[in-house]
């Protein structure tokens, strides 16, 4: 096993397994006092639609990503390219809490230096089938936005040259990217993988993530002697010392001459450790980095009023006179008036190995109406970690999922665990925050994961499975297949229940532009609503318990029933949209959708399927 270079003892525990204890001391009390404040709140909770709002840098661009909450189709944005406010518009394709809300929500990324100012919007507006997100930015800029999956919006943003003086670390002269020597075909599986793994840090150098390349290269170091490694021992050098590191770029260098004396890259090594004497202080000295513990956030107000009133005329007419009065009434009053309060916060502490982050997101309803309550609605309470070398990650708590078969908001636990540099498996398991009818639920599921396959396809395989007060109340099998460039994305969602021998959900998505300005977006959208469950059964006779119900029919007849009382929704849109101008551009979609019938029961009536609609 490979140890890390270090100021103190080499191969040292404490340096390799984890961030100081004080760093552990500050997150632990955080999430206890986060756990305590949990379990004392009674709550009504509600999926969010924004879920995440990270700023990266990649080369010479800063990264927005926008994760939502819920499946979405992008259709459009204006400005086209340049501006301080942006507006997003796009669709909900799954229906759940996260649609039907009409509440402001509202982001701000982790503290940064690239995109300073960055607010995230979803502003209030009522439920329907074109939604709109507003990006704002600390000053105008110059974008390129696109969709990259059924869940995230990326914004790319090029950094000014002043910028990027700023942003970048003190380096050599000599601070390129050495080529690779090797020119063997792998053979073995050790070899495969050592492949891989110099692929994948020349990519994340390039793009100047070095973070990565440093995971990536550990991982091929600690691979049996192959002829990768040599040119990774360089590699590693160059990465620590654009982060910084200079005592471990030095002993990564000095490694280097010690194994390879006589090798390609021996002169570059010579010349890269003289900055050492020339710039003794040209480098910081920590041979490990750290971050102090950082917060962000944001608490907000918001006031909802309403008033109805009605108006009602009499006409009175005289039987002796034929004369006629008018006899007008109107009542009038309030019939919402709340105050809404956000609160939305996020703690973060992270060094060269573990990355640890606690989210908060509550909103509080206080209602000044007689004869109603005031709620409390919890939508985010979890702590995640990330171990960078081996690719762990957990996240633990309430937290939202539209991916790997798990179905909105749930109390629980997720982790992924990198195989390789692009493939990792991942569990699943927790409890739904929503148990309709008094039920009791709980889930657990696998998934196999890939990314940059081919540097644009990416995509899962997953299998889960739901109980509901000791039985199976759903079993999926499915994935997702996911492409994305400059030009194109494609996404791809199938859920199949082997026990019911139906389509849950399959979903075809894509966006493609144009040179000539023109934007198309397509969709076809096939779920059973709501989601095939052996407890919708209980629609017929919500009074009763799953368990009882199964005594009484069987279980085969109870999920026959649950198929039937569960429609059909189909979707097909057809969006396009054309840049006439840079300030100006023209858009039409077409919407076809339908939803299937349900039979009668014996507590209810049939209902009919839903005539196509076209909007």
């Amino acid at each position: 096993m490979r140890s890390e270079p270090s100021n103190d003892e080499p191969g040292a525990v404490a340096k390799i397994l984890g961030p100081a204890p004080s760093m552990w001391r500050v997150m632990t009390r955080i999430l206890a006092a986060l756990v305590a404040g949990m379990l004392l709140i009674a709550t009504d909770a509600s999926a969010q639609l924004i879920d995440t709002v990270d700023v990266t840098r990649e080369g010479n661009n800063a990264v927005v990503r926008i994760g939502f909450g819920a499946l979405i189709q992008y259709l459009r944005h204006v400005p086209v390219n340049e501006g301080k406010l942006v507006q997003v518009y796009f669709q909900i394709t799954a229906r759940d809490a996260a649609s039907v809300s009409v509440q402001e929500e509202q982001r701000r990324p982790p503290p940064n230096n690239l995109l300073p100012g960055l607010i995230v919007t979803y502003p209030t507006q009522l439920p329907g089938v074109q939604r709109r997100l507003d990006v704002e930015f600390g000053s105008s800029v110059q974008f390129r936005l696109r969709a990259e999956d059924a869940r995230t919006i990326v914004i790319t943003v090029p950094l000014t040259d002043e910028q990027i003086a700023k942003l970048a670390p003190p380096k050599p002269e000599d601070a390129g990217l050495p080529p690779s020597e090797v020119t063997d075909i792998p053979q073995t599986d050790v070899e495969r993988d050592a492949a891989a793994f110099d692929h994948e840090a020349r990519i994340a150098m390039e793009r100047g993530d070095f973070e990565k390349a440093v995971g990536a290269l550990n991982r091929l170091l600690n691979l049996p002697p192959n002829p990768w490694s040599q040119d990774a021992q360089e590699l590693i050098g160059i990465a620590r010392m654009q982060l910084g590191e200079a005592t471990k770029a030095k002993a990564e260098f000095e490694l280097y001459l010690k194994l390879y004396p006589d090798g390609p890259g021996a002169a570059r090594v010579r010349q890269r450790l003289a900055v050492f004497t020339i710039l003794p202080e040209g480098l910081p000295s920590t041979a490990k980095r750290r971050e102090a513990p950082s917060y962000w956030g944001s608490v907000s107000q918001y006031y909802y009023g309403g008033q109805q009133r009605t108006q009602t005329t009499t006409t009175i007419t005289t039987p002796a006179t034929g004369a006629t009065t008018i006899d007008t009434a109107t009542l009038s009053g309030t019939d919402q008036s709340q105050l809404v309060t956000n609160v939305d916060l996020t703690a973060r502490a992270r060094d060269d190995v573990w990355d640890n982050r606690i989210v908060v997101r509550d909103s509080y309803a206080a209602s000044f109406l007689r004869h109603t309550t005031n709620s409390n609605r919890l939508a985010a309470l979890y702590f995640e970690t990330a171990y960078q070398p081996a690719q762990l990650f957990g996240r633990f708590g309430r937290q939202q999922a539209t991916s790997n078969g798990v179905l909105g908001l749930f109390d629980g636990a997720v982790g992924t665990w990198g195989l390789t540099p692009n493939w990792r498996v991942g569990a699943v398991a927790g409890q739904p925050v929503d148990t309709t009818y008094g039920t009791s639920k709980y889930f657990y599921g696998a998934s196999v994961e890939a990314d940059n396959l081919g540097e644009r396809w990416s995509g899962n395989i997953f299998a889960i499975r739901q109980m509901a007060d000791g039985l199976e109340d759903r079993l999926g099998i499915g994935g997702e297949i996911r492409y994305f460039d400059t030009v194109h994305s494609v996404y791809s969602l199938f859920d199949y229940d082997p026990t019911f021998r139906a389509t849950n959900i399959a979903i075809v998505q894509g966006n493609w532009s144009f040179p000539t300005g023109t934007s198309v977006s397509a969709l076809y959208d096939y779920r059973r609503a709501p989601t095939l469950q052996l407890t919708n059964a209980l629609i017929v006779d919500p009074a009763a318990s799953i368990d009882a119900m199964v005594q009484r029919l069987g279980l085969s007849a109870t999920r026959d029933l649950a198929k039937r009382v569960t429609p059909v929704s189909r979707v097909a849109f057809l969006g396009l949209t054309q840049q006439i101008s840079p300030k100006w551009q023209l858009g039409a979609d077409i919407r076809l959708s339908s939803l299937s019938g349900t039979p009668a029961t014996l507590t209810l009536p049939a209902v009919p399927a839903g005539v196509i609609s076209t909007e």
